[in-house]
């Protein structure tokens, strides 16, 4: 079976052919016309995944949650850190079961923040 760069050296040795198909094309397409190209330029359904709705959003306990953890304070730029939602979820349920919320905050950041310093990567060089 020809090749690819056989049919790059018989295109070079006929330089009149891809002239005489073009106009030949374009003589059948102004006879012909290119028909209906609605189905062609149709856009197809997006199988895209719905997105993920946002926590803690569209209920006035969620917004009072917010409002004792107070705005998101981390410095990574790249990584979630979902301690935040962590906190906004245990205020929510703190609410819920009738305890204070600043406290079951403070009691759960304390915890999460002392496994952070108890836990870290293992260096290689050391």
């Amino acid at each position: 079976m020809p090749d690819a760069a056989y049919f790059r050296a018989w295109r070079a040795a006929h330089p009149g052919y891809r002239a005489r198909q073009n106009r030949l094309r374009n003589e059948r397409r102004s006879r012909d016309g290119r028909g209906d190209r609605t189905l062609e330029y149709r856009q197809r359904p997006s199988r895209a995944l719905p997105g993920v709705p946002g926590l803690h959003l569209g209920h006035a306990l969620f917004e009072e949650a917010r409002r004792i953890v107070g705005q998101r304070r981390t410095t990574l730029t790249v990584l979630h850190d979902p301690l935040h939602d962590d906190l906004l979820s245990e205020a929510t349920l703190a609410l819920l079961e009738g305890r204070d919320p600043r406290d079951a905050i403070r009691r759960y950041g304390a915890t999460e923040r002392a496994y952070g310093r108890l836990t870290c990567p293992l260096d290689e060089a050391a």
